[in-house]
């Protein structure tokens, strides 16, 4: 199978456009938990459509794979600002080596996330996500 692109379609809605997400501060909590602070443009988020900075706060959950990269060396394709990797290539080798080491970490209730801002992307394989609006 191969991989897809799927925008996420959050509280303010589908996030698009390299100004739609603005990043302040990132935060280990804990070995599987990652917080990411900054802000919405809502000008590129569709439930803001206003000129306002809205602050947010995502963390993501049972992170088993964390990657930041400088925007321009990223390689995967986008559909929005915030999408998720189905079929991901990543976290099928994930998988695949967890079985094989009997690990019994990753199943296929794991998602790959890929949350773009303004200068940094940040690929993360995790259970969840939960965003808070400030």
């Amino acid at each position: 199978m191969n991989q897809k692109i799927v925008p996420i379609i959050t509280s303010v809605g589908k996030i698009w456009g390299r100004d739609a997400i603005f990043l302040d501060e990132v935060k280990i909590i804990d070995e599987t938990t990652i917080e990411i602070i900054g802000s919405f443009n809502g000008n590129l988020c569709e439930n803001l459509k206003d000129d306002s900075d809205k602050k947010y706060s995502i963390i993501f959950s049972s992170v088993h794979l964390f990657k930041m990269i400088e925007l321009d060396y990223d390689e995967i394709e986008y559909e929005s600002s915030f999408d998720e990797v189905k079929n991901s290539n990543q976290l099928v080798k994930m998988i695949n080596m967890d079985k094989e080491m009997h690990i019994g970490k990753i199943d296929k209730d794991y998602k790959h996330f890929v949350f773009r801002t303004y200068d940094t992307v940040f690929e993360i394989i995790g259970m969840r996500f939960e965003l808070n609006l400030k």
